[in-house]
């Protein structure tokens, strides 16, 4: 959040400091007044018709205009402080000057992309998922999972350079029979990695995602929460073979995960 800019700036701390002299109207600055240290001079617009308040530094050869001044105040060693939305500057006694400037984060860019699955609504009416991705921001919430691969990972559409996605299943200590089941699209540089790896039905593998989370509305007013992971790091793989199927991939009874896991994937649940 940007700080509050007040007009009129407080001078009062500085005509009580230093002596100084009025200045003649500026046309876009409005009334000020001039503070010398050395041969720097300072001219501060407390009230400006149209701006916020600026302080003017004229050096020797050239000049410094700072506007969105927040604050004026004397230093003890006979100088001036100023404090700007973007940073602050300091004229010494003899006329040095010293700055320090914070650029502003640009606004950040959406993009929309319709590169999802063709999914069904509860009404049978086929839609494709669009999603907003923003540059500059964070990708979503970092998780290290360790799971079981559903099925071989594969293109979600026939385009170019489409993600791949698969589904890894993560058991659920707090309810063994219900693992837990996370949707995972795979991109870029990942996608090649993933091919590489040529990951299959039942190997198990740790991996560092982003989760994201949003929620869809939809025909009649409700709202339901959808949650996708993007694959950026596999830590590990442990193959099916080597693995000894679920015993290995997590160090529990292999029944009850096993037994969940069929569950799943019955015609009589799909």
């Amino acid at each position: 959040m940007s700080p509050e800019i007040n007009k009129p700036l407080d001078t009062s701390a500085l005509l009580q400091a230093y002596p100084h002299q009025q200045l003649p109207a500026h046309e876009r600055f409005g009334e000020g007044e001039r503070y010398t240290f050395g041969k720097t001079l300072a001219d501060v617009y407390s009230n400006p018709p149209e701006l916020t308040p600026v302080v003017l530094m004229r050096m020797v050869k050239g000049y410094l205009a700072v506007g969105d001044v927040l604050h004026v105040l004397p230093t003890e060693v006979g100088g001036l402080h100023v404090d700007h939305a973007n940073g602050a500057c300091e004229i010494g006694k003899t006329g040095d000057l010293a700055l320090v400037y914070t650029a502003p984060q640009p606004e950040p860019l959406l993009r929309e992309t319709h590169d999802g699955p063709t999914q069904k609504d509860a009404y049978g009416r086929s839609y494709t998922q669009s999603s907003l991705e923003v540059a500059g921001t964070p990708e979503g919430v970092r998780v290290t999972i360790y799971g079981v691969v559903e099925a071989a990972p594969k293109p979600i559409n026939n385009k170019r350079g489409s993600p791949w996605q698969f589904f890894l299943v993560e058991y659920n200590p707090e309810h063994p029979e219900e693992p837990l089941r996370h949707e995972v699209w795979v991109r870029n540089t990942m996608r090649d990695e993933v091919k590489t790896l040529k990951l299959k039905k039942d190997d198990c593998i740790e991996a560092v995602l982003y989760r994201h989370t949003w929620e869809v509305e939809l025909q009649g007013g409700e709202k339901q929460t959808h949650t996708r992971h993007n694959l950026t790091k596999i830590i590990k793989v442990d193959r099916k073979g080597v693995a000894k199927r679920f015993t290995s991939c997590f160090s529990h009874q292999a029944s009850p995960y096993q037994s969940a896991k069929r569950r799943m994937i019955s015609p009589s649940v799909l």
